[in-house]
């Protein structure tokens, strides 16, 4: 049962790739070598869009093909192996600058800390766990925990259920347009980060409250939002 709304920021939902770990170059340049091997020709644009989404959905549309054929499993497959390879080699080095100590910093002032990833679940705890933050989340939500993914209400929703916070006493910290219009979709407000995937003019216009340009710059419009 969620407890009762009381207006008070309790909950921080983050996103993961492009918001907590600096993945999207390494994304676009591995989906871009898989392509490579395939003989299929890439745009890169076309493949920068797609980070922050499910991996079948994204090789279903570069491929042309439907997300259960053989070939896209290959790629699929093909992507995983090539960014298990670049998250063992660079662990905790993937976090973008003043994550570690600032998700510490959020969790002892009182908040609670979850994830809501377009990764699937299996593969978002391998990358905290490796990275060394998983112990900082209470909930880790990827696209597969619910029945529909980012831009859908759904995974925000489940996170504030799981938690126990009230979605209005949630906020939900993202990159890309998809996690903005999750939060608005599920009651809650939205900060936006300007160093993922997409800008901050892209940002404020999809909904969010305010965008940080650091996670240091982040921490402290949170505490601003707080007292707010």
């Amino acid at each position: 049962m969620t407890a009762e709304h009381d207006g008070a920021l309790r909950g921080v939902i983050f996103d993961m790739d492009g918001t907590l770990a600096d993945t999207p170059g390494a994304i676009v340049s591995i989906t871009l070598g898989v392509l490579a091997e395939l003989g299929r020709e890439a745009d890169e644009d076309a493949v920068r869009a797609t980070v922050g989404k499910p991996l079948d959905h994204n090789f279903s549309q570069l491929l042309g093909l439907p997300a259960d054929h053989a070939e896209v499993q290959n790629a699929m497959a093909a992507y995983r192996r090539g960014f298990a390879e670049h998250l063992a080699e660079q662990r905790g080095r993937m976090l973008y600058p003043g994550v570690p100590k600032g998700l510490i910093k959020l969790r002892e002032s009182g908040l609670t800390l979850a994830i809501a990833t377009s990764k699937t679940h299996d593969a978002a705890v391998n990358v905290l766990r490796t990275t060394g933050i998983l112990d900082e989340f209470t909930v880790v939500a990827g696209h597969d925990t619910v029945e529909r993914g980012k831009p859908a209400p759904d995974m925000a929703l489940h996170v504030a259920h799981e938690l126990d916070i009230p979605a209005a006493d949630c906020i939900v910290i993202g990159d890309a347009i998809g996690d903005i219009q999750m939060a608005g979709a599920a009651g809650m407000t939205s900060i936006g980060v300007s160093y993922g995937v997409a800008t901050a003019a892209e940002l404020l216009a999809a909904g969010a409250q305010s965008v940080a340009d650091s996670f240091d710059d982040l921490v402290t419009v949170i505490a601003q939002y707080r007292r707010t």
